[in-house]
């Protein structure tokens, strides 16, 4: 195998994959990146038999071949690389000599043979906006639960429909829901499916804020993703989500219009109070003003006054205020409203005059 790429070209392959890769397999293939020529390409893969990453870089293939190397030690190698052309050759004993400028490495490799098979594209997917899918991932992605007895929590459930698609994600306290309007379904059937958390996050990361489409497979309890440099394998969760539409508050008739910036402003000041402990941020209501107060024993209190549009009785309740920052952090609207029934029911998120994306949270008691 010889081939020469240009450095940035190869860190841009090699960087975001060798994240997904694990260390402490007990399989030392694992720990690898394969790296194998694909005319006029350099395909570089990583996988951690849950969720697996390729990426093709543009290269000069001189001689084609295959090995596997230690991606930790490839990437710290190539990311302190000058920017200029690589030059990386494989000799019978898989052995890798790269050479850049006045540096040169060898490093000691392994066979493909050992590498695990990634799935390859059927072309029997449906296409979506690659911007679009990487925001409703990043709208649903932090409400996902991270409690192992509540398995099918651990990821986002992706629905598409005739008439829709759909991001849904829930640890029990709060629940995260995008919907987009569109008919991308060829046959008409509906798909759905559960995405692990680690794929949900790779994916986020690989899939740049450029324009494009992403082709999205679901077959053999598999995920494909796939775009004109990337594939992505991943392993879904099996069983059943559970029924989401239950915990969406039907009679919360008390909205509140606020400020995003100001409310998100508002909670991170008095959160400052609360230190490491999940404590209540009260929020109490009267015409035209919110009042964020936030009590720690230990520490101190903390109070916020903002502006609001709010025409109902007075009223207090209580939330987890990380729990509404998460929410801001991914809204894009101005202005952010809350659908309130009575101090202990669910309240609903969502921005202003955007049906798209609600988010469901759970009261606390004050």
């Amino acid at each position: 195998m010889h081939i020469k790429v240009l450095r940035d070209d190869l860190l841009n392959g090699v960087g975001p994959i060798q994240a997904v890769v694990e260390t402490k397999r007990s399989l030392p293939i694992l720990s690898h990146l394969l790296l194998e020529t694909s005319p006029p390409c350099l395909s570089v893969f990583g996988t951690d038999l849950d969720v697996g990453v390729r990426k093709r870089v543009p290269a000069q293939v001189l001689k084609e071949g295959s090995i596997a190397l230690s991606a930790r030690k490839l990437y710290e190698i190539v990311r302190e690389l000058p920017a200029t052309s690589v030059d990386l050759t494989v000799d019978a004993d898989l052995t890798a000599t790269i050479t850049c400028g006045s540096s040169e490495f060898r490093i000691k490799g392994l066979s493909r043979d050992d590498f695990p098979v990634m799935r390859e594209p059927k072309q029997k997917g449906i296409v979506l906006d690659r911007r679009l899918f990487r925001d409703m991932i990043r709208r649903t992605l932090f409400a996902v639960s991270y409690d192992q007895t509540r398995y099918t929590l651990n990821g986002i459930l992706f629905r598409v429909t005739p008439t829709d698609v759909r991001m849904v994600a829930t640890d029990g306290h709060r629940l995260a829901m995008t919907t987009i309007d569109c008919d991308v379904l060829k046959d008409g059937s509906p798909m759905e499916a559960i995405i692990p958390r680690k794929a949900a996050a790779e994916t986020l990361k690989l899939l740049r804020e450029e324009p494009g489409e992403i082709t999205v497979e679901i077959s053999e309890n598999h995920l494909l993703l796939h775009t004109d440099d990337t594939l992505i394998d991943a392993r879904l969760i099996e069983g059943q989500f559970p029924n989401y539409e239950q915990v969406i508050p039907a009679n919360a008739t008390k909205e509140v219009t606020v400020n995003r910036e100001a409310f998100l402003a508002g909670l991170r000041r008095t959160s400052t109070v609360l230190g490491e402990r999940a404590l209540p941020t009260t929020m109490k209501l009267t015409p035209g003003k919110l009042l964020l107060s936030c009590v720690n024993l230990d520490l101190g209190e903390a109070r916020e006054r903002l502006d609001v549009e709010y025409q109902h009785e007075e009223m207090s309740t209580g939330f987890n205020a990380r729990y509404i920052l998460d929410f801001l952090g991914v809204l894009t609207t101005e202005q952010a409203t809350i659908r309130l029934q009575d101090p202990l029911s669910p309240a609903l998120f969502a921005g202003k005059d955007d049906k798209r994306y609600t988010c469901v949270i759970m009261p606390m008691r004050i």
